[in-house]
């Protein structure tokens, strides 16, 4: 299945049903935390659906004009909103290696401490390199039984 994917433009990433991009994941490098420093700007992925509902849906859940990740290099990071024009840090992140609920391999995870506000304590961004300065992320959420469903996402490196 991905074996057709290898030479794909991102734009073509929107074409992928979604269980082409668990397949496209494991197949990917997963980041040292050494490698996740710097700003990176966020773009939603996959079926037309998901693109339509991810912005809007993300608002009541705290993360309203998601615009990316910022990441200190040593396991640490935020959240990055755009509101009223302005690019604002909100909402921690920690990065943890981690058995990944997608294919079973160790790789490095984003997840949210505890007293972070509902529903983020039990979400999980997998990543996995996609090219030199695009990570594919995955989001579950690690309830029993709702991993099934990952939900993918870009991130690209920012260098401003």
């Amino acid at each position: 299945m991905v074996g057709k994917h290898k030479d794909f433009s991102l734009k073509e990433v929107n074409k992928f049903k979604l269980t082409e991009f668990r397949t496209l994941f494991s197949e990917l490098r997963s980041p040292q935390i050494s490698e996740m420093n710097g700003r990176f700007r966020s773009e939603f992925v996959g079926p037309g659906w998901l693109r339509t509902i991810a912005p809007p849906g993300l608002a009541p859940l705290g993360l309203g004009g998601w615009w990316g990740k910022t990441f200190d290099g040593q396991g640490g990071g935020m959240n990055i909103v755009q509101r009223q024009g302005e690019l604002r840090e909100i909402m921690p992140i920690v990065l943890k290696e981690e058995v990944s609920l997608i294919n079973g391999r160790s790789g490095l995870n984003i997840t949210y401490p505890p007293g972070t506000r509902f529903p983020w304590p039990w979400v999980v961004d997998e990543i996995r390199w996609l090219d030199d300065n695009t990570i594919l992320g995955m989001t579950l959420v690690t309830k029993a039984g709702m991993h099934r469903l990952a939900l993918p996402f870009l991130l690209h490196k920012n260098d401003n």
